[in-house]
């Protein structure tokens, strides 16, 4: 089914909030992505099917610094693991990849990457940009057929006071196409196999999600994310 948009407005509102509360603590304590973690993780279990999933909370996860994060509760191994910040070894560093969908014996299925940007896009932009590709090459090296996913957010305008900002979405839009809709696993490593980009006018209350291309469009994203790994996985599907 497609991603519940009521419910994605709802959490802007509370991203919203948290940012504009305290913009500093938001971003460097990373309260302000883990609203929108938890819509990726809720909407990603209804494209699969609750019954067929053990979610595990973040506060559930070991986050030992400088070592591999993983759950400290028992795994249900007869369900998949739909976890957050767990530990893939990439083929050139390993990745605490935001949400994944782990086989307890088989490894990461499907894994989503989240990122925003609420200032300095156009500063910031093409680095970021040139991580997350990096990041892609390493764990399409080492699990080929998994179904990897981005989701980037981006507003129209800042509203951090002081800052006034032109943020050409326009552009961006043209970068995040250029990486998505790997079809076949043999294909590119350095594209994902769908991508979602999340334009937002912060300005307005609530929030207004701004249209972007079909192709990057959030709604069928789960969904679309669902039906790459099934075609992938004939014998094993969710």
């Amino acid at each position: 089914m497609p991603a519940d948009i009521n419910k994605l407005i709802s959490c802007l509102s509370t991203m919203k909030k948290t940012y504009v509360e305290d913009p500093v603590a938001a971003v460097r304590g990373s309260t302000f992505i883990y609203h929108l973690h938890k819509y990726c993780v809720d909407e990603l279990a209804n494209a699969v099917g609750r019954s067929k999933i053990q979610i595990i909370e973040l506060s559930q996860m070991s986050k030992a610094l400088g070592k591999p994060h993983y759950p400290k509760i028992p795994i249900e191994p007869t369900k998949y693991q739909l976890m957050q910040e767990v530990t893939l070894f990439g083929s050139h560093k390993n990745k605490d990849e935001d949400i994944a969908l782990v086989h307890f014996a088989n490894g990461p299925q499907i894994a989503i990457g989240v990122r925003s940007q609420m200032s300095s896009v156009g500063k910031n932009i093409e680095n970021y940009y040139e991580g997350i590709i990096g990041e892609c090459i390493s764990l399409h090296d080492r699990f080929p057929m998994a179904s990897l996913g981005y989701v980037y957010l981006l507003p129209k305008n800042p509203i951090k006071p002081g800052l006034n900002e032109d943020i050409d979405l326009d552009r961006a839009e043209s970068l995040f196409r250029k990486i998505t809709n790997r079809v076949d696993w043999h294909g590119p490593s350095d594209r994902y196999e769908h991508f979602a980009f999340i334009k937002v006018d912060f300005t307005t209350d609530p929030p207004t999600l701004l249209d972007t291309c079909d192709e990057l469009s959030i709604s069928s994203f789960f969904d679309k994310l669902v039906t790459t790994h099934n075609d992938r996985n004939l014998f094993n599907q969710l």
